[in-house]
């Protein structure tokens, strides 16, 4: 089996750990996980519980690093430790409706601004 490298953008939010619960219970050919989050709308306390509903252990069948990823150089950092990356999937946005009325740059900011680094 070839190594191959799944990185997941915020990971630790809703969707993220759902879809990480799935990966880490299924065959998906994948042998590392790497999570990343900044932890803006979630807590560490989600990777204990990825560990007891999958029977999986942090640091030795996932990673997590605590990164925004508009930082270029984390980012960067992460890819260059874990990599090659062969797939990314990207939750890693704010969805707040009327937050984002209220703060449309920062919405922006993040979210399409988030994107383009993490590209």
């Amino acid at each position: 089996m070839v190594d191959k490298t799944l990185l997941i953008t915020g990971g630790t939010g809703f969707i993220g750990s759902h879809t990480i619960v799935e990966i880490l219970s299924t065959q998906t050919g994948f042998s590392k996980l790497v999570i990343v989050d900044n932890l803006s709308n979630s807590n560490t306390k989600v990777l204990s519980r990825i560990e007891e509903i999958t029977n999986k252990k942090l640091g030795v069948d996932f990673v997590f690093e605590d990164v925004d990823i508009r930082d270029r150089a984390k980012l960067d950092h992460v890819i260059e430790t874990y990599g090659p990356i062969h797939s990314v999937i990207h939750f890693a946005g704010l969805k707040s409706v009327g937050e984002s009325v209220s703060k449309p740059l920062f919405y922006h900011e993040n979210n399409v601004g988030g994107t383009v680094v993490l590209l």
